[in-house]
């Protein structure tokens, strides 16, 4: 699937919850298989999901960091622990860490980002 066809058939998938007789149908197995399977329609789609949540990408060192610093953002706006979030970001002492999920805000402090390896400022 090229990235224009992808574009067009997000649309379509990106508002959620999708009625469960669209799951399984080759339309959107081969929408899933080119986000999965296609770097330029996953780039393209992790961008969006990045951008909608007030994110910069370009201020981390890689997409998939600011990615999922997106769910640490929701936790920080609420009172609940988010279970979804994999990492964490305190500006204070520019500091990056996996958090523990026992209702306060402990961490493990990582030096290099879990996804593409660099040293973490």
């Amino acid at each position: 699937m090229n990235l224009t066809t992808y574009k067009k058939l997000h649309k379509k998938y990106s508002i959620l919850p999708l009625p469960r007789e669209v799951w399984g149908t080759p339309e959107h197995d081969a929408f899933m298989d080119a986000f999965h399977n296609n770097e330029e329609c996953k780039t393209w789609d992790l961008k969006q999901r990045i951008k909608k949540a007030g994110i910069n990408y370009k201020n981390y060192c890689c997409l998939d960091m600011a990615y999922h610093l997106i769910e640490d953002i929701k936790s920080k706006r609420s009172e609940n622990v988010n279970y979804d979030c994999v990492i964490t970001y305190y500006k204070k002492g520019n500091t990056f860490g996996i958090p523990i999920h026992d209702g306060g805000s402990s961490f493990i402090m990582i030096k290099y980002c879990p996804w593409c390896g660099k040293k973490l400022a």
